[in-house]
């Protein structure tokens, strides 16, 4: 994407000076070069201040003390864009912004807000296409917030303090904040994670918490239905007792047709009641029966819970016994550091006396320490097969505690305990009320009861999570960033051979996990950057890097990242001691180091010219045009030395 500087602009608080303004090139290497203190390494911050950075970091004194507000005009595809931010005083940043768009546009002697920078924010996302939407909907804290045209800035500047970092790649992922938010993205920096996949990955999450939802719903209906089995036994022996039903075994109907049963029968009235004497036989029957289940539950759950309460307390033991070995062995230790501290047979390594049986014994407890390891591994073995029948014996107490509390309460309905009016339950007043009850209570559950409609729901739900996990392929996510590193490992690879690296040739692997990279040597030991010496491999790791990122996100890359590249000094791995003689403020260098330092700006060129000048670069150096001046691609933007500075004399 095209998205170059054309100009830095400054306005000065004493309105009787015009702005100052420092021009580049859009397909050139942009060099400013200039003594100490004059205003170089204020342009990253410039720049950044004014793409909407939460901290204002140009430095103070001369430069905020002299300026009001801060310009950088940006040139894309189709027009400018002038963004300028008012210079923040004692504050550590301001929102007052100033945004002017255009074909061609004029650059104003005064600046007045008429934005805001979250303005900014939203208008350059929108440019960026960045996605509106979290790289994770789950977690919800800001490591996974939203990507931004600000998380970019780590591909873009190169400061003095980074350029040649052993432990720091990219720019402000020196704090912990910055550094977990890059990595976070770095799957949507590399195309393997787009806006697309980012709104199906949020809709699944959608679709699967409505599905668990549904899940639940479905769940507590099951559970309520299995608890109306054994109460709609007990509606059906109490609707024979009372005659509203004929004397047939009710038994054998499944739980619908049982329901289907209950139905009709809640829709007869008190009049179609017959009662019989086989039916209230029938019911006593059913009791006795009933508390037979109850004893035989019972024994089994009194069983179960004697054998629950032994394991329990086996496990108590073997913890102790396991406990009163270690305690042993902790004791007996002291034989095997006596026995490595005797250096002849026999002779006490204390009193370096003659004991004929001090070997011997102290043999014996080093034997019984191995004895007391083998019975401690032994004990080890048995939790496993121990805790799988503690288990089952758990669970069968649960299951048989539920059905006898369902046992009991269906004789305490049947036998008529529940029912201060038991004395009078076949009047016809009483089956009114039963018919009333048990009415109400068909219309509870199908209002509950309904799960196909829930399962239809589920269904079609699982089908669109099915649908979606096909577009959120985490595999292909995975292989196309693969893909991608592999580019860019080539890419550093072929770029370090032009740099004054000590071992160009050694395969480099770029590690997301760690935002460095890793040097393969001939030894076949991988090496991290922070483990590889001297500062000029750094510094040509750094430059191989960024350069690679830069023609990956220009030529391969599915996200748009603007198009220049700003290094800081890049000569300083190679900065020499300063002479005796009055210094103008040029680096003087050794012939090694000049080479060096001029195989940066050889590989700047080379580069420019293999991607068809679609990058732009700009550089602040103290090196001078003896070093870079024979080559075709730079472009003098200033020569800041003596009065000649970032901030006219003038203005201070």
């Amino acid at each position: 994407m095209k998205f170059c500087i054309d100009k830095i602009i400054l306005w000065p608080k004493k309105a009787e000076f015009c702005y100052r303004i420092v021009e580049f090139k859009p397909d050139k290497i942009n060099i400013i070069t200039g003594a100490s203190r004059t205003g170089k390494s204020a342009i990253i911050p410039i720049i950044d201040y004014c793409l909407g950075s939460d901290k204002c970091t140009i430095p103070v004194d001369t430069i905020r003390r002299a300026t009001a507000w801060f310009g950088v005009l940006f040139s894309t595809e189709n027009e400018q864009i002038l963004l300028c931010r008012k210079e923040p005083g004692k504050l550590a940043s301001t929102g007052e912004m100033f945004i002017s768009r255009g074909k061609k546009v004029e650059i104003p002697n005064t600046i007045e807000s008429n934005t805001t920078c979250n303005e900014i924010n939203y208008i350059l996302n929108e440019l960026f296409s960045m996605s509106f939407l979290a790289l994770d909907v789950i977690d919800g804290n800001s490591f996974f917030a939203r990507p931004s045209y600000r998380d970019f800035k780590a591909f873009l500047f190169q400061p003095q303090n980074i350029v040649a970092n052993a432990d720091v790649m990219f720019y402000k992922a020196d704090t912990m904040e910055n550094r977990q938010k890059l990595i976070n993205i770095f799957p949507y920096v590399l195309g393997a994670v787009t806006p697309k996949i980012l709104a199906a990955r949020q809709e699944l999450e959608r679709l699967k918490k409505q599905k668990e939802r549904c899940q639940r719903d479905l769940n507590s209906i099951k559970d309520i239905a299995e608890s109306w089995k054994s109460e709609v036994q007990t509606w059906l022996v109490q609707a024979k007792e009372l005659g509203l039903i004929a004397d047939y075994d009710t038994n054998g109907l499944t739980f619908d047709e049982q329901l289907v049963l209950l139905s009709k029968i809640a829709s007869k009235n008190d009049n179609d009641s017959l009662i019989d004497s086989s039916c209230i036989k029938d019911l006593s029957s059913e009791i006795i029966s009933l508390r037979k289940k109850e004893q035989d539950l019972s024994s089994r759950l009194f069983f179960l819970q004697k054998r629950h309460t032994e394991m329990l307390q086996l496990k108590g033991a073997l913890g102790d016994y396991e406990h009163s070995l270690k305690i042993k062995m902790q004791r007996l230790e002291i034989s095997t550091w006596l026995k490595n501290m005797v250096k002849q047979d026999g002779v006490c390594p204390f009193c370096n006396n003659v004991h004929s049986e001090a070997t011997e014994e102290l043999n014996s407890l080093c034997d019984a320490i191995a004895e007391i390891e083998k019975t401690t591994e032994n004990i080890k073995t048995m939790p496993a097969a121990f805790e799988r029948e503690l288990q089952i014996v758990q669970s069968d107490i649960a299951a048989y505690s539920e059905e006898l509390v369902a046992i009991r309460k269906r004789i305490a309905e049947e036998s008529g305990i529940l029912n201060r009016n038991a004395d009078k339950k076949y009047t016809l007043s009483s089956i009114s009320r039963f018919l009333g009850r048990l009415e109400s209570s068909l219309q509870t559950l199908n209002k509950i009861g309904k799960d196909s409609e829930l399962e239809s729901k589920i269904a079609k739900l699982s089908k669109k999570i099915e649908e979606l996990s096909s577009t959120v392929n985490e595999l292909e996510i995975r292989r196309k960033q693969d893909a991608a590193i592999r580019y860019i490992n080539q890419r550093i690879g072929e770029i370090i051979k032009n740099l004054d690296a000590e071992y160009p040739d050694n395969p480099v692997e770029f590690l997301i996990k760690d935002l460095t990279i890793k040097v393969k040597t001939l030894a076949g030991r991988d090496d991290y950057l922070w483990e590889i010496g001297s500062a000029s491999n750094w510094l040509s790791y750094h430059i191989a890097t960024i350069l690679a990122f830069q023609q990956f996100f220009q030529e391969k890359g599915g996200v748009m990242v603007p198009n220049f590249i700003i290094f800081d000094q890049p000569s300083q791995a190679y900065f020499p001691q300063r002479t005796n003689k009055e210094d103008v403020g040029a680096a003087i260098f050794k012939d090694e180091d000049k080479e060096a330092v001029k195989k940066i700006f050889t590989c700047y060129d080379a580069f420019l010219k293999q991607t068809k000048a679609s990058i732009q670069i700009i550089v602040t150096e103290h090196a001078d045009d003896d070093i870079w001046g024979d080559i075709d691609s730079v472009y003098l933007v200033a020569k800041w030395r003596g009065d000649e500075k970032l901030i006219p004399q003038e203005w201070l």
